[in-house]
């Protein structure tokens, strides 16, 4: 299966298996803790680990947007269309990059506020970015040498 098919299959199970906005709820709560686990593996150097968390996440805003009524959503349904193709190319960019970690948590926090408009839509709990986001406790980091033709 391929993966935006896998996306589309794991957004419509979500959606048979909670109400709709709460689905969405969730769906943005998995990116959101992706971006942690991936901001954590970026803080350790573990690139692989970190790209496999952004693909995780990628593939939920892909079933996010494929979700999107144009039809129906107006404006609304654009500008989210919008920010998901924004986000899975934005962070699929700062995969390995030095200041990702940093980066994802400025995405998280943005992505907070539209989670939670959900949420209260979807009379569900709102959340806040969680303390393990803290980087000021974040390990030192080894400074990286650039290459001559960088």
């Amino acid at each position: 299966m391929s993966s935006s098919k896998y996306a589309i299959t794991a957004y419509r199970t979500a959606t048979r298996t909670a109400p709709p906005l709460v689905a969405v709820v969730m769906c943005y709560d998995d990116v959101l803790n992706r971006l942690a686990n991936a901001a954590r593996a970026g803080w350790r150097g573990d690139y692989e680990a970190q790209y496999k968390e952004i693909y995780r996440a990628t593939l939920i805003l892909t079933g996010l947007a494929s979700g999107v009524d144009l039809e129906k959503g107006g404006e609304v349904a654009v500008r989210l269309e919008d920010l998901y193709n924004t986000l899975i190319v934005t962070l699929n960019r700062l995969v390995a990059k030095r200041d990702a970690p940093q980066q994802y948590r400025q995405i998280a926090e943005a992505l907070m506020e539209t989670r939670n408009a959900w949420a209260e839509v979807a009379g569900t709990s709102m959340r806040e970015i969680e303390p393990s986001w803290d980087y000021d406790n974040a390990p030192p980091r080894e400074p990286v040498e650039e290459s001559a033709g960088a």
